[in-house]
């Protein structure tokens, strides 16, 4: 069977017919309310909120309430064959009639040889410009979707996708959100870093609500104010702040700042950290976040509820930086926020918009009636001057959020440049690098350790540092200041490094700190005062650069879990043995995972079970 014929099968046998985007308005959206609650309603009734008057009016996009549409798309709308199809050595090259469209997933970049596209349908690119478009596309999000959008003269748009070589490809096996899918790649594509879906599988395509293209096109493109974006958790923020950035950058050619300040799930943001990323017309158009010039700050945790000071404090930090470097330049800003937006996570919402000072609030809503008592409610204490009410999605996402922030620590660490990746190995696998410590005030190295929301005083036991540091995820500042006077050091030892009290670690990074990056920290040698690290190739050079300046390294962590995938030796994952009776005798006489013990326990002394003499209470005399 040719390949044409192998497509041509998958799309007649495919047992599910893709939803049409000229038929998607017909279908009823389904979503979770209210799902988004961190916190109970009963949990915050001893929380002040904050009385602020409202000064606003409300934009209705209509005089009735729209239909949402549930916008689900599972595989292209095209039938392969020898004259729409043609494969070459690097690329393969597409011919669309009027009413077709593919889905892509993979890395790819998008060349228009005739016609115009539509690319989810947001906004349009076309053969007038020779400009070759990156798409980074990740199964975690939606896949991108390119639809004929050529005029009656010219039914037909011809494009060719082209191989994008990024290492990105070779990521099956690691990431959890692509697990489900590398069955389902045609091997007809098997030499692309891409892949046409063709038949229906996980993965679900972007194709933007009519109400959202109309808004991009009349509201968002004329107003030049700040743009804030709310709504419960699976709303569709994150969606909708991407598809106006890609929109205004593609359609309207203009610079956007993007300051994301949701830390949990961030398509913007590096693991554990919040952002504010400039976004150019020639920036890649599908992206994963590290591919823009952006501006971090790291948090530490992946709510707002862990520690909601600091969280505020770094949205103060990114609007400044945005009014003094971007705000003069004509950049609008369009401000993501997270779906906990009751109880206390309404009232950080209301600080949030405080700091922001917002023109434009989004509402993204499954009521479109202002009057509803559920928007009133989200609406109240608010600051905004106009307010536009938009269907959202709500959808559960492909993968759980647990997942993203696996993969999306994955993705940091095992990157080598800005579109560069390297996921033929484990962490483990590679020697780690050395980085100095200081041990009272002399020296160069790491300055000191600060573990947020963990309390500690001159009686902090320093034998426990060992514990508190290693196999865990840190952030990295760099900063001019000394504060000697609140370091926490090992004055009876002089073994570990200095410890910084949470309260105190504004105070030693100072006004001037600058935010390097994240690394792993996988041990520490007290007797040598260094410590072994894991971390991308620019934050060590950034490291080093730093240290040679004579700059204080502070190393903070919040939650800092490493991803469980490079805790483990990876010949276990091949093999599938998991006891010590499977583990063949090569390897069970020598233990080959870091930090995990395979070797089963003695019976001597009596059995090892935890439970084992504890009587329920109703055995209890």
């Amino acid at each position: 069977m040719s390949a044409y014929a192998a497509l041509r099968a998958d799309v007649i046998g495919s047992k599910e017919s893709p939803i049409m985007p000229s038929d998607a308005d017909d279908n009823e959206l389904q979503y979770v309310k209210d799902s988004d609650d961190e916190c109970s309603d009963d949990e915050a009734d001893g929380i002040s909120t904050l009385d602020v008057k409202l000064e606003s009016r409300v934009i209705e996009r209509d005089s009735f309430t729209p239909v949402l549409s549930k916008l689900r798309i599972f595989q292209s709308d095209f039938l392969p064959s020898e004259k729409n199809l043609q494969f070459e050595e690097e690329s393969v090259s597409i011919r669309l009639e009027s009413g077709e469209f593919i889905m892509i997933r993979g890395m790819f970049k998008l060349q228009i040889l005739d016609g115009s596209v539509r690319i989810n349908n947001c906004y349009e690119l076309n053969a007038e410009n020779s400009h070759i478009h990156s798409f980074f596309t990740v199964d975690s999000n939606a896949l991108p979707i390119i639809s004929n959008a050529s005029s009656e003269n010219n039914t037909f748009a011809e494009i060719k996708l082209i191989n994008y070589h990024t290492g990105f490809e070779n990521a099956n096996n690691k990431l959890l959100s692509t697990a489900e899918s590398i069955t389902n790649k045609d091997k007809t594509f098997d030499r692309f870093t891409f892949d046409i879906v063709i038949q229906s599988g996980v993965n679900h395509g972007l194709f933007v609500d009519d109400s959202w293209v109309k808004y991009f096109s009349t509201t968002a493109t004329i107003s030049p104010n700040n743009l804030i974006v709310i709504g419960n958790k699976n709303a569709g923020k994150s969606t909708f702040c991407k598809s106006v950035s890609d929109f205004l950058r593609f359609q309207k050619s203009q610079n956007i700042a993007i300051m994301d300040l949701d830390p949990g799930q961030s398509d913007n943001s590096s693991p554990y950290c919040m952002s504010l990323s400039i976004q150019t017309p020639k920036s890649i158009c599908t992206n994963a976040g590290f591919v823009h010039d952006k501006y971090e700050e790291y948090y530490g945790f992946s709510s707002p509820i862990d520690a909601p000071t600091r969280y505020l404090e770094i949205t103060r930090n990114l609007y400044n930086v945005y009014t003094q470097k971007y705000k003069q330049k004509g950049l609008r800003l369009i401000v993501n926020t997270p779906g906990w937006i009751k109880g206390y996570g309404k009232t950080l919402l209301s600080q949030v918009t405080s700091i922001v000072a917002p023109s434009d609030l989004i509402l993204l809503t499954s009521n479109m009636s202002i009057e509803a008592e559920e928007n009133q409610n989200i609406l109240q204490d608010l600051h905004y001057k106009t307010v536009t009410l938009l269907p959202g999605v709500f959808q559960l996402p492909s993968s759980s959020p647990s997942q993203f922030r696996i993969d999306n620590k994955l993705v940091y660490f095992h990157r080598k440049g800005t579109e560069r990746f390297d996921f033929s190995y484990h962490l483990l696998m590679q020697p780690p690098e050395r980085i100095s410590y200081l041990s009272g005030t002399s020296g160069q190295g790491v300055y000191g350790l600060s573990i947020l929301n963990f309390k500690m005083d001159d009686n902090f036991d320093f034998s426990n540092t060992s514990l508190l540091l290693s196999s865990l995820i840190w952030g990295v500042y760099s900063t001019e200041s000394s504060c000697d006077e609140v370091l926490i050091q090992d004055r009876k030892h002089n073994l570990y490094p200095n410890m910084v009290q949470s309260k105190d670690l504004q105070t030693t990074l100072g006004a001037a700190s600058r935010f390097l990056g994240l690394l792993i920290v996988h041990s520490i040698n007290t007797s040598d005062h260094y410590l072994n690290i894991y971390t991308p190739p620019d934050v060590s050079s950034k490291i080093k650069g730093a240290l040679q300046s004579r700059s204080k390294i502070i190393l903070v962590r919040g939650e800092g879990t490493i991803p469980p995938s490079e805790l483990l030796y990876p010949k276990h994952f091949s093999m599938g043995a998991w006891s010590q009776s499977q583990l063949p005798a090569a390897i069970s006489s020598k233990v080959h995972v870091p930090f995990v013990n395979v070797k089963g326990k003695s019976k001597i002394g009596g059995i090892w079970k935890v439970r084992r003499n504890i009587l329920r209470r109703s055995h209890r005399r």
